[in-house]
């Protein structure tokens, strides 16, 4: 009887163990040359070749955030030809996030806004389409350049 009552009370201790036991979500940044399917911006989901739904989703975020920067009417003193990278973050959820703002002295000097009127282009996007990996929404990161001449 005893021994019987400890291989019930066994099986109960593994029972018990394996319904607390979880698998952890892992949610990894991947590049987006290395991904099934690029976010996509609303209104490029239609597009039938993932190429230019590609193009069609980086045109859409470019002119989204040259339409917020032409809005404030920017006054640049001296001549500028420069490029900044702003790099950006669609987490699998499709939500938009900047990760970084790479620009040079020049236009940080000409520009003392620039970042905050970035900042705030973003935080109005719409949300996307996460990228696809494998069949999962996935986390990507990936450079946007913004072209300044005058």
């Amino acid at each position: 009887m005893l021994i019987l009552s400890v291989l019930v009370l066994s099986c109960t201790y593994f029972v018990n163990n394996t319904e607390k036991t979880t698998i952890p979500v892992i949610d990894t940044i991947i590049d987006f040359n290395s991904v099934d399917v690029f976010p996509l911006f609303p209104s490029c989901d239609s597009i039938p070749s993932e190429e230019k739904q590609r193009i069609c989703s980086q045109i859409k975020l470019s002119e989204h955030l040259y339409a917020t920067l032409d809005s404030n009417k920017l006054i640049i003193a001296e001549k500028v030809n420069d490029t900044i990278l702003v790099k950006l973050l669609v987490d699998n959820k499709g939500n938009v996030s900047l990760v970084n703002i790479n620009s040079s002295e020049i236009i940080k000097n000409q520009i003392p806004k620039l970042d905050s009127l970035i900042k705030k282009g973003i935080d109005v996007l719409p949300k996307m389409e996460p990228g696809i990996k494998r069949g999962m929404p996935v986390s990507i990161e990936f450079t946007l350049p913004i072209i300044f001449k005058n």
